[in-house]
């Protein structure tokens, strides 16, 4: 068959693209972050063993230039860049296991052993190269790739490069790419993505450049010290060094690590959709030529716009998370990106759309319940725990939806779907809500019967322990507010590994502290200018 898929490792392996410390990150790589980050700490609630990985692709051209630009070493720059993505990334309570950087020593020793492999194994071959390249996005071009003779991701007229490198045999891998694609459909996802880049494979591959030797600020090759290793070649075996290959190579030739091969191959790359290429083309036949067993799906997402435009660093238009989270505070940014877009498609970011999902869906819809529920409890119940005693009247549909809940959350996280995720989780919110309207726990009180008595138990009840379930469920999207709401229902927040599998309907007795608002309301006006302001 040419490529080996392995069966699925002991532990779940998820990873971003590593990012251009060339600026400051914006929301777009952002959303891919809170993206990652939400399903492994899904997967984590269903009894998962997860990695995490996340980082910063440091040896190109546009960061050596914006050193420069700052009167700083690349290695300086890359150094200061690193930690202030990285208190971003903590800001956003992104739970990464590893933030792997290229200019890491393990990682030059792992490029430095793969490069080597590969070369003596014929893959990789020095020629001479002429062409298109854009610096922006560090990548060749041909003339049919441009549009209107200009970049299509920067829309800038590409540089004509020649010059001496060392190229690796894609060629030869297109067969096996192709028969990947057949064999294992899903492994690129959404599967309308897939068609654009069997298209490109058909269409001829070409070998690619994976040297340049007019910079030295990269990894040098280890059989020719006058090239560095290409920024593509580099970035994508990152992901090798942050799975935790082994340095060294065994007896046979192989790589040999436990750890490794305990994480590896990944359960999902969480890319956007204008690297598919490099991580669906390029990266599988580097695997293919390494003979290690391939990713089992790379998902591509789309772009978070604004007013249509795409947020990109080389247009100007970047809004850095920070920024927003300044205002809004770091679950409801996260939940807008999460729950108002569509993963898989572009997205878009709005300040007023921002501001009315968030007062609809966490203050008002959540927030309220998990106020008046409590408050209610505290009324009606002064002196006393709650317990589950058995249903008496109208608390079974509610049961059963929430025990159906943890299916579809866990069919939402196979489809790398938050927005589905967020919308199930809302759904059971708004139940809960109209379970008050129709029981009128305040009737129930005030007509002191100890049947309306036994009801009104029953009632509080189901409302605090949906709650709970509800706050179990939504962590993963809003990691900052539930374990407030676990003080405020007088209970421990739960460790997250297994907490999906852990509930049991009932076995909580609630004696609930006072309610504060979680969520409070965000103000409309003025947000816009407020960022302008920083």
């Amino acid at each position: 068959m040419g490529f080996k898929m392995k069966s699925k490792p002991q532990v779940d392996y998820v990873s971003t693209a590593i990012v251009y410390p060339n600026s400051r990150i914006h929301v777009g790589w952002a959303w891919e972050c809170l993206g990652a980050d939400w399903l492994v700490r899904g997967l984590k609630g269903l009894g998962r063993r997860t990695f995490f990985s996340t980082g910063t692709d440091e040896h190109s051209i546009n960061v050596q230039k914006a050193a420069q630009s700052q009167g700083l070493s690349p290695k300086e720059y890359c150094d200061r860049m690193a930690q202030d993505i990285e208190k971003v990334l903590r800001n956003l309570h992104i739970s990464y296991d590893r933030f792997a950087r290229t200019s890491d020593l393990d990682h030059q020793r792992v490029v430095e052993a793969v490069v080597k492999k590969a070369y003596q194994k014929g893959d990789i071959y020095q020629a001479k190269y002429e062409g298109l390249y854009c610096e922006s996005c560090e990548a060749y071009y041909t003339q049919k790739d441009l549009k209107e003779g200009l970049c299509p991701s920067h829309g800038k007229p590409p540089q004509w490069i020649s010059e001496e490198n060392y190229f690796f045999r894609l060629s030869q891998y297109q067969d096996r790419l192709l028969q990947l694609f057949q064999d294992h459909p899903d492994f690129l996802q959404p599967e309308f993505r897939r068609s654009e880049v069997i298209n490109f494979i058909q269409s001829g591959l070409k070998d690619f450049s994976i040297s340049r030797s007019t910079f030295d600020w990269g990894i040098p090759l280890p059989f020719d010290s006058n090239h560095v290793v290409y920024v593509w070649f580099d970035a994508l075996v990152h992901y090798l060094t942050a799975a935790g290959l082994d340095l060294k190579l065994n007896a046979s030739g192989q790589f040999d690590s436990q750890v490794f091969d305990e994480r590896w191959p990944p359960h999902v790359h969480i890319i956007g959709k204008d690297i598919t290429r490099f991580h669906c083309i390029y990266w599988p036949a580097m695997l293919m030529a390494l003979d290690l067993p391939l990713p089992h799906r790379v998902f591509a997402h789309g772009y978070i716009t604004i007013k249509g435009q795409k947020l990109s660093k080389s247009l100007g238009n970047g809004i850095t998370p920070d920024e927003v989270t300044a205002v809004t505070g770091v679950d409801p940014f996260r939940y807008y990106l999460l729950a108002e877009n569509q993963f898989a498609q572009d997205g878009n970011f709005d300040w007023e759309a921002l501001i009315f999902k968030s007062n609809a869906d966490l203050a008002n819809d959540w927030g309220n319940l998990v106020n008046r529920s409590i408050s209610m409890t505290r009324k009606y119940f002064p002196d006393q725990s709650l317990s589950w005693t058995g249903r008496v009247t109208h608390s079974a549909q509610i049961q059963a939806s929430f025990e159906e809940l943890l299916k579809e959350l866990a069919h939402t996280l196979d489809q790398i779907n938050p927005s589905a995720y967020a919308a199930a989780c809302c759904a059971r919110s708004r139940l809960l809500n109209l379970y008050i309207d129709q029981t009128k726990p305040w009737v129930l009180a005030k007509k002191g019967t100890p049947e309306a008595f036994k009801e009104l138990q029953e009632v509080l009840y189901t409302l605090l322990e949906g709650i709970r379930w509800l706050a179990v469920f939504w962590r993963p999207i809003l990691p900052v507010g539930m374990p407030d709401v676990f003080r405020q229902l007088g209970l421990d927040c739960p460790a997250e590994q297994g907490a999906f599998q852990s509930l049991k309907w009932g076995e909580i007795s609630f004696r609930p502290n006072e309610p504060k608002p979680i969520y409070p309301r965000l103000e409309i006006q003025n947000q816009e200018s407020e960022v302008r302001k920083d």
